[in-house]
């Protein structure tokens, strides 16, 4: 097996320390010593804390984006796609609670600091458009007949698992909010008749 980099060992390291510290406990300290380098390094690197942060949030959207592309198959449709979105984080939420407790700390972070709201803003971004593309399809948006545009419905739908995950990280030993993600299969549901 190939040795990690220097910068690698150091991401790593960044990822797992503010992954169970928090980003505002953690120090370039406690970052050196799990990484097993000097504090300048991290310095040489990243510039600074913020820098190593930005290195991080692209780690998780990357890592996001990994977990979509091995779990979405073309040959799904919308709905299937839709119903593999909501298994994918209840499957993240149990087997990585990390991703999202850092990217949730991201996301608080992202309120005073413009770099980190920019990239945070990124990923949304990605991951909206990503739902808007595969699930709310033309066909399914026809199928379903809401009135709502496909980017109002796929930011919805986001918002929705992103806010239920909030709620199982805050009460981990609760796993009826894990499983309550699947309620948000009522989106695809016809709308009834008026």
């Amino acid at each position: 097996m190939l040795e990690q980099t220097q910068e690698a060992k150091i991401l790593d390291a960044a990822y797992a320390v503010i992954a169970r510290e928090g980003y505002t406990k953690t120090t370039l300290r406690q970052i050196a010593q799990e990484a097993q380098v000097a504090v300048s390094q991290i310095s040489y690197h990243y510039e600074n804390k913020e820098g190593l942060l930005l290195a991080v949030a692209r780690r998780v959207a990357n890592r996001y984006y990994d977990y979509m592309q091995s779990s979405l198959k073309p040959e799904m449709s919308p709905r299937e796609k839709g119903g593999c979105f909501i298994r994918l984080y209840q499957e993240v939420l149990e087997d990585d609670p990390a991703l999202f407790r850092v990217l949730y700390d991201l996301v608080g972070l992202a309120l005073w600091s413009e770099p980190v709201r920019c990239k945070v803003q990124e990923i949304f971004k990605g991951i909206v458009d990503q739902i808007t593309h595969d699930v709310f399809t033309t066909e399914l948006m026809r199928d379903i007949g809401y009135r709502y545009s496909r980017e109002t419905l796929a930011s919805l739908f986001f918002g929705g698992i992103f806010g239920i995950a909030v709620q199982a990280l805050l009460e981990p030993n609760d796993k009826t909010y894990v499983k309550s993600l699947g309620a948000l299969n009522v989106v695809f549901r016809e709308r009834e008749v008026e």
